[in-house]
């Protein structure tokens, strides 16, 4: 599991819609330190003996002494038969970080809360097979949206979050040959409506045989087989 902003019911709950439950997850990855991204970690943890892997920096903002079972993610690093890359990337945390997993010869890359891209990001995330994306906001509904002056300046800053136009773009560039499935994710409901991520993904993905989808914060998404239509 990466991240887990949910309370202890509610992420039980959406575990029972996969037909898993707590006890079949073998590890969960943190990437930041963010409420919507750990409040749910500790319960889960230790109530079934889950291993939390984070950076030292989102350790020292949550408290590792909270916590039975930590791991210091310090470098590539394997949870079973699953490698796994960490990316810092430019978000407003401690020590944030997102991933790439390789499994069976499959790549899926995880980029949920980061401001802007780079020649680095984009050359980590490339020769995917699926990558989950945010596609945060739309940059004229934040800017007439009810949020505060100082929130926008922190969401639409190279340390906040994408927006639709910079996530297509981003998918664009690393859609190679091998991408068979794109993911929207962490969309707001306030600054941000499916309509226009879709229109967004469809800009840059209308010409490519590359399934997408939208993932919602309530319904979130069921099992993806990723391969070729």
């Amino acid at each position: 599991m990466v991240d887990c902003g949910f309370s202890y019911k509610d992420m039980v709950t959406r575990l029972k819609r996969l037909d898993l439950n707590p006890d079949a997850l073998a590890a969960i990855v943190v990437t930041h330190e963010h409420s919507d991204h750990v409040n749910g970690i500790k319960a889960l943890s230790n109530r079934h003996s889950i291993p939390v892997y984070a950076s030292r920096g989102t350790w020292i903002e949550i408290g590792a002494d909270n916590y039975k079972f930590i791991n210091h993610i310090d470098g590539l690093f394997s949870i079973g038969d699953i490698n796994i890359t960490p990316i810092p990337v430019p978000h407003d945390a401690r020590e944030p970080l997102q991933f790439v997993f390789g499994c069976s010869e499959k790549r899926l890359g995880i980029l949920s809360d980061l401001g802007s891209l780079s020649n680095r990001i984009l050359t980590a995330f490339s020769e995917l097979d699926a990558v989950s994306v945010e596609f945060n906001h739309d940059i004229s509904l934040l800017q007439r949206g009810p949020y505060p002056s100082y929130l926008k300046t922190r969401i639409s800053g190279d340390y906040g979050h994408l927006n639709n136009n910079q996530a297509a773009k981003l998918v664009e560039q690393i859609a190679s040959d091998r991408l068979c499935t794109v993911v929207a994710c962490h969309i707001s409901e306030i600054n941000n409506e499916v309509a226009l991520v879709e229109k967004a993904l469809e800009s840059v993905l209308k010409d490519r045989d590359i399934e997408y989808l939208v993932a919602s914060q309530s319904d979130g998404f069921g099992w993806i087989t990723v391969e070729r239509r």
